[in-house]
């Protein structure tokens, strides 16, 4: 599948956030750069190095899925499409509960326009509960949670 065709497909989506996983160390980080790199209307979100450089975000244990989504929500770039790498720090710290609580945002309540007009792109590390999230389709039928690997263009 190529990135960039399944990726505008995204804009014609009433939900838009979806989730490429892999690995750890297999490549997801160049990946998200190289989308970036390639694509005027995406802006990299290393979340990671983000929660470094604000120190008046709450302390890590504190981050519940309510604290991700708001961060989220709240940039201002002009970009349409965030592409969220490096949340895993966060995300190993979650239950299993907050992690459904993410997934039932991205597959139910985050709407475009409603809610954001940006399509959300969340690169995480392979995942018991977040990457085996087989229901989450588009309008197309295609999964929202995607293997690295599913896709053999960018």
């Amino acid at each position: 599948m190529n990135f960039h065709d399944y990726l505008n497909r995204q804009n014609n989506e009433d939900r838009r956030a979806f989730v490429i996983h892999f690995p750890a160390k297999s490549g997801k980080t160049s990946f998200a750069r190289r989308i970036c790199e390639t694509r005027q209307d995406a802006y990299l979100l290393d979340l990671q190095r983000y929660f470094l450089e604000h120190p008046e975000l709450p302390p890590i244990q504190q981050c519940d899925p309510s604290v991700l989504k708001n961060l989220l929500l709240s940039r201002d770039r002009q970009e349409g499409v965030l592409v969220i790498d490096n949340p895993d720090f966060l995300l190993n710290t979650w239950s299993r509960e907050e992690k459904r609580a993410l997934l039932h945002w991205m597959r139910i309540q985050l709407r475009s326009p409603v809610d954001t007009e940006k399509t959300l792109v969340f690169i995480i590390q392979s995942d018991d509960i977040l990457a085996t999230a087989n229901d989450m389709r588009n309008s197309y039928g295609e999964p929202r949670v995607l293997a690295l690997n599913q896709f053999d263009a960018l």
